[in-house]
């Protein structure tokens, strides 16, 4: 019995002895953490928020450097084939003051006549090849293409389109012209630009200087190259003379990140497909 007592008192001894030792190394709040390696293997830290000294470090978060833009604004609306603008739709548009009977949009005009003044000033002979076109007018322009390549398929006669080849003849058309609602001239915001002095419409034939000058200097005044080349596979159209106006932040950004304006707008709009 007294045996059995001693080893109560040792135990009770012992387990004073610990909660001592912890007590005693709380109020210091450190502790020696095995950490490996030869130098230095037992590390002091704070219990509670010890850091291993060998973890990378958490990157801070990428900042967001995307222009602030409402979508919803009419300079940022974007015309196609899945998102088609209505017969009804017809902005405020004006005549621009260097052509007979070429219209643009009032709100960017004075950005398109700032641009236009820049081009002359470096020397450029500049000619409008196309500006605002309503509804009505790309159907007809579309129609007008898909009954030339009729005829050359031997499609004659005023009711020709009622043949089941005409379908092929309006196909081949979608790839030349855009069809009614789908172009961006119906918004009153692109112009196609070409110099004076190269009237032909190769591209490859044209004054590089000139479209060297607009693609450094077009975002200064709100204004994208918005089909180039290089970048067919995304926007279905190859016209590196098309230059349609956004704004000048988002401009910047779209030319100084050489974007597509299909590769923008997608990241503001997630449901949107291109």
């Amino acid at each position: 019995m007294r045996r059995k007592r001693t080893l109560q008192i040792l135990l009770v001894v012992a387990l004073c002895t610990m909660l001592y030792t912890i007590v005693v190394s709380r109020l210091d709040r450190k502790t020696n953490i095995i950490f490996g390696g030869v130098d230095g293997a037992f590390v002091s830290s704070d219990s509670v928020s010890f850091k291993d000294p060998n973890a990378p470090e958490t990157p801070e978060p990428t900042p967001d450097i995307w222009p602030d833009i409402d979508l919803t604004m009419q300079q940022y609306r974007i015309a196609n084939n899945d998102h088609p603008l209505s017969s009804a739709f017809m902005p405020e548009v004006a005549k621009i003051s260097r052509t007979k009977n070429m219209m643009f949009a009032v709100e960017a005009m004075p950005y398109l006549d700032a641009m236009l003044q820049g081009l002359e000033d470096a020397g450029f002979t500049v000619h409008i090849g196309g500006a605002y076109r309503s509804y009505s007018f790309q159907a007809q322009m579309f129609n007008s293409k898909a009954s030339q390549i009729a005829y050359g398929m031997g499609l004659t006669g005023p009711k020709s389109y009622l043949d089941p080849k005409y379908q092929d003849a309006v196909e081949e058309a979608k790839s030349i012209t855009m069809q009614p609602g789908t172009s961006e001239h119906q918004l009153g915001l692109a112009v196609d630009l070409f110099d004076r002095s190269y009237p032909r419409l190769v591209y490859s034939e044209m004054n590089q200087d000139f479209y060297a000058w607009l693609d450094e200097h077009c975002a200064e005044y709100g204004f994208i190259k918005r089909y180039p080349t290089k970048k067919l596979l995304l926007t279905g159209w190859d016209e590196p003379w098309h230059y349609r106006y956004v704004g000048v932040e988002a401009a910047k950004f779209i030319m100084e990140n050489d974007l597509c304006y299909e590769e923008f707008y997608a990241h503001y709009d997630p449901n949107f497909k291109y």
